[in-house]
């Protein structure tokens, strides 16, 4: 996760708070992905795909959803305050959910808790946007969208398999397919900027294929699709993480001069 440091006390250079706020949206947006992929390893254990790993994802989003809930809180001003302590509250409420063994009524509970979490984490990553600068803060925001895209199209997916084959459901795992794919294109014009995102997008998008041809197949799905849109949104997941981290360094080296070049200007 990418990390974010609190310096109380500390007046910061302008260029080094947009450096924190980068840092700041990037983990805030992660909250959006958490959210559903709490809730996409819990429909798996449902359907038994890959039981040992779902819930070891599911165990671990929780952590981190919490963890970073914390760090969050840390930093935040009066107006994003009341809407972590909702966020600490939503994550309870789903970790209180998905402790219990998967059923239709859980799995519908689990399903409306993490919309509202994923709701809640949106306006929190908002409010930061609106308190850095917004143009890179914006383009960290897209990249940080697209790992929740990936985990809410699957998630929609596993539930809609749950026998909650709902037309909802359905409509919301090709939406954010959809998203994902048309939101991609705009990093194939950021390569000049971002080189070191190429290869990331490159892999992203050829996941997206295996993805999309699983899930074309919704209605009458095989193990064997079952387990490629597992396996692809963990693979896309990883890509985009790993993408949004990069912009996110790429823009501080930018804005932030070294030690020793800011030593000789002395």
């Amino acid at each position: 996760m990418l990390a974010v440091t609190l310096m109380v006390g500390i007046v910061l250079p302008a260029a080094a708070q947009n450096v924190m706020t980068l840092n700041t949206v990037a983990v805030a947006g992660k909250q959006r992905m958490l959210s559903q992929r709490v809730l996409k390893a819990y429909a798996q254990l449902s359907l038994s795909v890959g039981p040992d790993k779902a819930a070891s994802i599911l165990s671990t989003s929780l952590e981190e959803l919490r963890s970073s809930n914390g760090a969050l809180r840390a930093m935040a001003r009066d107006a994003n305050g009341a809407a972590l302590h909702a966020q600490a509250m939503l994550i309870d409420k789903l970790a209180t959910i998905t402790a219990t063994q998967p059923t239709a009524s859980s799995l519908q509970q689990a399903t409306l808790v993490s919309e509202e979490l994923l709701a809640n984490a949106e306006a929190v990553t908002q409010a930061f946007i609106k308190s850095g600068a917004e143009a890179p803060a914006a383009m960290v925001n897209l990249a940080a969208r697209q790992r929740m895209l990936s985990q809410r199209a699957a998630a929609a997916y596993f539930v809609y398999q749950t026998a909650a084959k709902s037309h909802e459901l359905k409509t919301r795992a090709m939406k954010a397919a959809s998203e994902f794919k048309a939101a991609i294109i705009a990093f194939d014009d950021a390569r000049t900027e971002f080189p070191q995102i190429s290869d990331r997008v490159d892999m992203a998008r050829m996941q997206m294929v295996f993805f999309d041809n699983a899930l074309s197949n919704i209605d009458n799905p095989t193990k064997e699709q079952f387990a490629t849109i597992a396996a692809t949104s963990e693979r896309i997941l990883s890509e985009m993480d790993a993408m949004t981290s990069e912009i996110v360094k790429q823009i501080a080296t930018r804005n932030v001069l070294p030690a020793t070049a800011s030593a000789k200007r002395k």
